[in-house]
C-alpha cells in the first residue's frame, strides 16, 4: 500500500517532499485564519450558528518545521556569518 505524497491545503494541491511549498500554502491558511477567513455555518431549526476553526498555535508550529526543513534542503539559506563594526578612539 503506498501512501500519496500530496496534500490539499485550502486551494492549492501541494507535495509534501517539497518543504518550501508546504510553507508557503500553510502561511496562507494563517494569513485566511488570521482575518476570519476560514468559517462554517450550522443551521438547526432556524437558528444560525457561525463557527471559526483555528489553531493559530498548531499552526505557528508546522510552519517553522517546515520552514527548517526547507532552509535544510537549501531552499531558504539563511546567513551564519554577521560582521562585526568597531571605531578607533
Amino acid at each position: 500500500m503506498s501512501i500519496a505524497s500530496t496534500l490539499k491545503i485550502g486551494v492549492d494541491l501541494i507535495d509534501i517532499a517539497k518543504p518550501c511549498d508546504v510553507v508557503i500554502a500553510l502561511k496562507k491558511m494563517q494569513l485566511k485564519l488570521a482575518v476570519g477567513g476560514v468559517r462554517e455555518t450550522v443551521r438547526i431549526d432556524g437558528e444560525e450558528v457561525t463557527f471559526m476553526r483555528a489553531n493559530d498555535s498548531r499552526l505557528a508550529s508546522l510552519i517553522a518545521h517546515y520552514e527548517s526543513e526547507c532552509a535544510r534542503l537549501g531552499g531558504g539559506k539563511k546567513r551564519t556569518r554577521y560582521a562585526k563594526r568597531f571605531r578607533y578612539t
